[in-house]
């Protein structure tokens, strides 16, 4: 029988799709976790990320033409999973097919870090208390079985799509529960990644305020045999944890400290470690049992960045006598010598001079070195580096590094060149300082040592004043 009104239909339908609009036919209707997931698991949803591909940011003219192929809710669901899965994609080697959310990527223990912890764990059995997108719970699996609770409903399913992108469904058993909640097997070993946005958007300043609190980490860490607690690197850690028979382990990643691991029960080995990833290098205070303070001889001809890991593990100064290094000045963290320390947790700059922090001396000095790449490192000074680079004349063919600091008196610059040292071997004799010997065996040819305490106006000061650097 004809269909006298299928000419009506059509007109219709290319109507809505003029429009822009798309009859709504997702499972769960508008809920943004259902639409992720219908995104996720239809070809039309893999059309649309495969569309979006990686970029950054969406016109309102491809927004447009995306919602004549799909339900609004999904366009909004495709592009919120594709720029979640660009940040992922930084931190994880499978991030660009994981099902992640913004929040929860940047919450995410990074892989690098996730992977170093869970080496440490010798347990059958891992209960990941607030395990989020599921980050630490698939590096667990290497060497265990993970019981991965979170209190969102939304999270567990997440955490069951990760572990078959990654190949271990079989080793993950998702579970929806409080963390205060959930019963622990006995024989079963603890990571605890507190959340530290329970109360809103903004992350957790103190420790009292995260979810769950210190108390339930204390009571947690008497009724399981062993485990680890993630905090942040900025947490008051020393102060909670003070009487416990606890290790605190501070994990840096590219010179970024990126958290601090309270170890308890049989993977302690000792009170404080610093260590810095992907090197893989550690530092412990069993390596330094005294408690002398590094003497203060001013800048010598090598200055020295310590890693953050060393700093706020507390173990700079052993580390600093164990080297024969010294600081350039009183309360300030750069670390000095006359010879070469080859170590990740140290970055080696050449210094070629000293100065005041003088906007004028520092333009001579610029010019004088012909630099016109600078990287600014500021520590104890009410300056931001891009501040201070805007009134800088960068305009040379060298690059340089200028350390701004201020410890116990003025405030003063560094200027140095970055000291590669790879392949050179360490030199703590007297005489030339080893970069200056490798220097000159390669034939190069490095600028000349000076230090030249230079003075005059135009000082960045309370006339001149800069912002405050962030952190």
């Amino acid at each position: 029988m004809p269909r006298h009104h299928s000419n009506s239909s059509r007109n219709s339908r290319r109507d809505q799709n003029r429009e822009g609009s798309v009859d709504p036919c997702l499972p769960g209707g508008d809920d943004p976790v259902e639409a992720e997931f219908w995104v996720l698991s239809t070809r039309e949803g893999g059309q649309l990320l495969e569309e979006l591909g990686d970029a950054r940011t969406v016109s309102p003219a491809q927004l447009t033409r995306l919602r004549k192929q799909a339900p609004a809710a999904a366009v909004s669901a495709a592009v919120r999973l594709a720029q979640a899965r660009r940040k992922a994609a930084i931190k994880f080697e499978r991030g660009a097919s994981m099902w992640v959310e913004p929040i929860g990527v940047e919450q995410a223990t990074a892989e690098a870090v996730a992977r170093h912890k869970a080496r440490r764990f010798s347990a059958g059995l891992v209960v990941d208390l607030c395990a989020g997108i599921g980050s630490d719970t698939l590096a667990l699996t290497a060497h265990s079985h993970v019981l991965a609770v979170d209190r969102d409903q939304a999270m567990c399913r997440r955490i069951r799509h990760n572990a078959q992108v990654y190949g271990v469904s079989e080793r993950v058993l998702p579970i929806r529960s409080r963390a205060e909640q959930f019963v622990i097997p006995e024989g079963a070993w603890l990571h605890l990644d507190p959340d530290r946005r329970a109360r809103g958007s903004r992350r957790a300043m103190r420790v009292e305020d995260y979810s769950p609190d210190p108390k339930f980490w204390s009571s947690v860490m008497g009724q399981v045999v062993a485990g680890a607690i993630k905090l942040s690197p900025a947490a008051d850690f020393a102060r909670h944890f003070a009487a416990a028979d606890v290790e605190i382990e501070l994990i840096s990643l590219r010179g970024e400290c990126k958290e601090a691991t309270v170890w308890f029960g049989e993977p302690v080995t000792c009170q404080r470690r610093a260590t810095r990833l992907p090197e893989n290098v550690t530092w412990t205070d069993r390596e330094n049992p005294g408690d002398r303070r590094t003497p203060v001889t001013g800048p010598r001809s090598l200055i020295y960045d310590p890693d953050p890991s060393l700093l706020r593990a507390g173990l700079l100064d052993g580390f600093a006598q164990q080297h024969q290094l010294s600081r350039v000045a009183d309360g300030v963290d750069y670390l000095t010598a006359e010879h070469l320390v080859a170590s990740p947790f140290l970055a080696a700059f050449e210094l070629l001079e000293v100065s005041s922090l003088d906007l004028k001396a520092l333009n001579r000095l610029i010019a004088k070195h012909e630099v016109g790449t600078l990287d600014i490192k500021v520590r104890g000074v009410d300056v931001t580096p891009e501040a201070l680079r805007a009134k800088l004349k960068l305009g040379g063919p060298h690059a340089a590094t200028l350390l701004v600091l201020r410890g116990r008196g003025t405030a003063s610059t560094i200027l140095a060149q970055r000291v590669s040292t790879g392949g050179l071997a360490t030199s703590s004799g007297e005489g030339e300082p080893a970069i200056r010997s490798a220097a000159r065996e390669a034939e190069v040819s490095p600028l000349p040592l000076t230090a030249a305490a230079s003075s005059g106006s135009g000082s960045c000061g309370a006339a001149d004043p800069l912002p405050t650097p962030p952190g």
